[in-house]
C-alpha cells in the first residue's frame, strides 16, 4: 500500500463503505477532496498540474479493503474509453469539483490528444512513405519535426536536461510529462491555425479510437455472456 498522510486515510475511511451502487461517486467525491500540495511530487499530477485521476483512484483503492468481484467492476469502469467515464459531463464534474476537472482536462488534451495527434501524423506518414516506395524507418523523428518542429531526440533530451530526468530509466509516468511538455511546446511556438488543425486531427483519430474500442469491450461482454449461457 501506498504511504498516505492521516488526512487521507481519514478521507478514505469516510468513503470505505463502496457497493456497487456508490463506488463511482465515492471514487470521484474522494479525488474532489483530495488534497495536492504545491510544488510537490505525485505520480498521478503530470507537469505538476494534469491530473491523471484514474492514476489517482487506482492509489486510493489500493488502500481499500474490496471485495474481487466488485473490484473488477470499478476496474472495468476505469477502463471506459469515454473522457467522462460512462458520466454526463456535468455529473462528473460535480463529483470531481471544479479544480480538479480543469486538471483533468489539461492531462485530457495535454496527454491523451497530444498522443492522438502523434499517432495520427506517424500514420499519415505511414502511408505516404509506403505509397512512395521509401522507407518508414526514419517515421517517428518526420512526425516529430511535422508536429513540433524538431526531431523527437532533440526535444527528448532537452525535456530531460529541463527536468533533470535520466533519459536512461523511462516509465509510464515519464513519458506522460514528456507528451505535456511537448504539448505546452506546441502551444508557444505554433501558428494558431496549425495549432487548431493538429488539435482537431488528434480529437478525432482519439474519437475513432474510443468508439473501436467501445465496439470491442462490448462484443467482449457479449461473448462472456454467451458463454455463461451455455
Amino acid at each position: 500500500m501506498t504511504s498516505l498522510t492521516d488526512y487521507e486515510i481519514d478521507l478514505i475511511n469516510k468513503f470505505s463503505d463502496i457497493n456497487e451502487k456508490n463506488y463511482q461517486t465515492n471514487i470521484l467525491s474522494m479525488i474532489r477532496l483530495w488534497k495536492i500540495k504545491k510544488n510537490s511530487h505525485y505520480d498521478y499530477l503530470v507537469g505538476n498540474e494534469a491530473l491523471n485521476w484514474k492514476r489517482l483512484a487506482v492509489q486510493i483503492l489500493n488502500n481499500i479493503n474490496i471485495k474481487e468481484k466488485l473490484l473488477i467492476e470499478i476496474y472495468q469502469w476505469l477502463s471506459i474509453p469515454e473522457i467522462y467515464s460512462g458520466m454526463s459531463e456535468f455529473e462528473f464534474r460535480y463529483l470531481m469539483g471544479y479544480e480538479k476537472y480543469n486538471s483533468y482536462l489539461s492531462y485530457f488534451y495535454g496527454v491523451l490528444i497530444e498522443r492522438s495527434i502523434l499517432c495520427c501524423v506517424e500514420r499519415e506518414n505511414y502511408k505516404k512513405r509506403i505509397a512512395n516506395g521509401k522507407s518508414t524507418v526514419n517515421v517517428l523523428n518526420v512526425s516529430y519535426e511535422h508536429i513540433y518542429g524538431y526531431s523527437f531526440l532533440h526535444l527528448y533530451e532537452e525535456y530531460c536536461k529541463k527536468s533533470s530526468v535520466s533519459n536512461k530509466k523511462q516509465y509510464e509516468y515519464d513519458d506522460e510529462n514528456f507528451t505535456y511538455y511537448c504539448f505546452k511546446k506546441r502551444i508557444e511556438d505554433s501558428e494558431p491555425a496549425k495549432l487548431a488543425s493538429d488539435t482537431k486531427k488528434g480529437t478525432i483519430f482519439l474519437q475513432e479510437l474510443m468508439r473501436s474500442e467501445e465496439k470491442r469491450l462490448a462484443l467482449s461482454n457479449n461473448k462472456v455472456k454467451y458463454s455463461k449461457i451455455y
